[in-house]
């Protein structure tokens, strides 16, 4: 009795051990994508768009964002960003990152090292500390750092979050459960991730305005969880 038992803690271990060592596959949609609309107040004002791919041992996501404002017959605002990340074992092996922000360029050239994570951008390079995160607010872990890279500027930055409380989104004609982080510190937004980890929703302040990300697809686990 005595070897069962140690035999099933080892095992019970074992799994925690594996799961732990993978959390960035924990929030990856069954799809393989998360879409959102961006809104600025009531209007629309573009997209950013998700993809996940797997390839062997490590996870890749592409990040692409487009938005623009728009005034009578001219383009008040346009800005584009696109992301590339890998990841293994839970943990970010590179970044690779370009940004327009209406008539400014942006770059971030980033990797895992011995010694940490060194990231080079348009400020030069520097080496940040090895369990940052980008946000790019997908990962869940999200709520529970407190260091991440800047996915547009390359630079450290820190943030704490508190948690909200529960609220029910709705996405498409679908309703599912999330819980709202505030984030707080050098950059100011609040999060919504299910409970499955996937991410849904984001709101913040730019230049003034309320801006909204409203998810627009519903992985299978989402409609799961807002099933049972």
């Amino acid at each position: 009795m005595r070897s069962s038992r140690r035999i099933l803690n080892v095992v019970a271990a074992l799994s925690a051990t594996a799961l732990l060592a993978i959390p960035s596959l924990a929030a990856v949609p069954g799809n393989g994508s998360i879409i959102f609309e961006v809104l600025r107040g009531d209007d629309p004002m573009g997209e950013h768009s998700l993809r996940f791919e797997r390839r062997g041992e490590e996870l890749h996501v592409f990040a692409d964002i487009e938005l623009e404002v728009k005034l009578a017959f001219f383009t008040a605002f346009r800005y584009s960003h696109s992301n590339h990340e890998v990841w293994r074992d839970g943990r970010l092996l590179s970044i690779e990152t370009r940004t327009d922000d209406d008539g400014t360029e942006f770059f971030v050239s980033g990797r895992a090292t011995a010694e940490g994570f060194l990231v080079e951008s348009k400020s030069g390079s520097e080496l940040l500390p090895a369990d940052l995160l980008p946000t790019s607010y997908w990962h869940p872990d999200t709520v529970e750092r407190s260091r991440f890279l800047d996915t547009q500027k390359g630079q450290l930055v820190e943030m704490t979050a508190r948690m909200v409380g529960e609220e029910s989104l709705t996405i498409g004609n679908t309703e599912v459960s999330a819980t709202r982080y505030r984030m707080t510190g050098d950059l100011k937004l609040d999060l919504w991730y299910a409970a499955n980890g996937e991410w849904v929703k984001v709101a913040f302040e730019a230049r003034g305005e309320k801006i909204d990300y409203l998810r627009e697809d519903v992985s299978p686990q989402l409609a799961e969880l807002a099933a049972e």
